[in-house]
């Protein structure tokens, strides 16, 4: 009987064993019960069984280490840059506007030019509703004759544009040979500069006769250092025949060069911030290089737009007098121009040249002092 006991009690457990076996062929991995949490009453290490996690403290140590999420900060939005639209007539700036503009701005030139036109359309952009930017382009262009004859262009374009003021911006094509008679002369030489002085002056005149108020625009520096000297002396001839005329001469060239007056393709732009200028070509402008070149040219805009019916400065509308006899006299002129009377308030402002002292006067370092001499000027 305890023999039969015995054989039952060890199949029973011969049975469990197989349970159990059965059980944990059939149990999931760890990293199973780590994601599942506890299986049966058995949990992992570091697993609390369902309904038993511990609680958090209110306050840790750490969490005075502990770094703080912060939200992101707001991404500024970058202002948007004006956009001004550039006509090519004042019919086209006034179309489908129940109060056109009144005043119209002519821009004349080469590819420059048209950059400047642009420049000049975002500086006004605030002002489109009064103020218009009307362009007359050839690319390929100057004050030479060839291969764009500007003066017979002029009266049309002005006409169409209804100019209250024309822009004037050539001369980055100008560095070809001119032809002399039977001679051809070569850039930059003396007959050369005679010869482009001249025609600079025709083109000017041609201007004046159907356009009131004219601004003249310089050249600014390229890339090409030969080409920026070359540059520099045609600003010269540009700047004192634009004062022959009459005509203000709007110098551009410090607004692209760098402390040590090199060329700049990088600089600070009319907005303050530091900006690429000029393009990969380094002859054409980027969009903010054309609004700064068009703030060189705004200073005289703005004086000619407040006060419409006053001509270009020196200009009364009749023949030139005061800006012609600061350049010299007109080619033929006989005779010697009067001298000129400066006074002594203005040499010293000038040139620095002191006056002279007053007797008496604090600057009077003559002896005897007036005090002490006698009346008779004699002892």
């Amino acid at each position: 009987m305890v023999c039969a006991l015995q054989l039952s009690g060890c199949a029973l457990l011969r049975v469990l064993a197989l349970a159990v076996l059965a059980l944990i062929g059939t149990a999931p991995s760890a990293p199973a019960i780590a994601q599942q949490g506890c299986f049966l009453f058995f949990c992992p290490p570091g697993v609390q069984p369902p309904g038993q996690r511990k609680p958090r403290p209110w306050f840790s140590p750490g969490d005075l280490f502990a770094p703080q999420e912060q939200p992101p900060p707001p991404v500024p939005k970058k202002p948007a840059e004006p956009e001004g639209v550039v006509y090519q007539s004042a019919d086209a700036a006034a179309q489908g506007r129940k109060q056109p503009q009144t005043q119209f701005i002519l821009v004349m030139g080469d590819r420059i030019a048209s950059q400047l036109a642009q420049g000049l359309a975002d500086a006004y952009v605030s002002e489109r509703a009064r103020v218009a930017v009307i362009e007359t382009i050839a690319d390929e262009s100057g004050y030479l004759p060839t291969p764009v004859d500007w003066p017979p262009r002029f009266p049309e374009a002005v006409n169409a544009a209804r100019a209250s003021v024309a822009v004037l911006a050539l001369g980055n094509d100008d560095l070809q040979p001119i032809k002399d008679g039977d001679v051809t002369v070569q850039p930059l030489t003396d007959r050369w500069m005679e010869l482009y002085a001249k025609r600079v002056d025709d083109v000017l005149t041609a201007l004046r006769a159907v356009a009131p108020r004219v601004i003249v625009v310089g050249l600014a520096p390229v890339q090409s250092t030969t080409v920026s000297d070359d540059y520099r002396r045609l600003n010269d001839i540009l700047r004192s025949r634009a004062a022959r005329a009459g005509f203000p001469f709007a110098d551009v060239w410090e607004g692209f060069v760098d402390e040590e007056g090199k060329f700049a393709v990088f600089g600070p732009a009319v907005d303050g911030q530091r900006r690429r200028l000029r393009l990969n070509d380094g002859i054409r402008f980027t969009r903010a290089g054309g609004r700064k070149l068009a703030f060189f040219v705004q200073k005289d805009l703005d004086r000619m737009l407040a006060d419409p019916a006053r001509p270009s400065a020196g200009m009364s509308g009749g023949p030139l007098e005061r800006p012609a006899a600061l350049a010299g006299p007109p080619a033929g002129a006989r005779g010697t121009p009067p001298a000129v009377q400066v006074s002594a308030p203005a040499r010293a402002l000038m040139e620095g040249v002191p006056p002279p002292p007053v007797r008496g006067r604090a600057d009077d370092f003559s002896w005897p002092p007036p005090a002490e001499a006698s009346p008779s000027g004699a002892q």
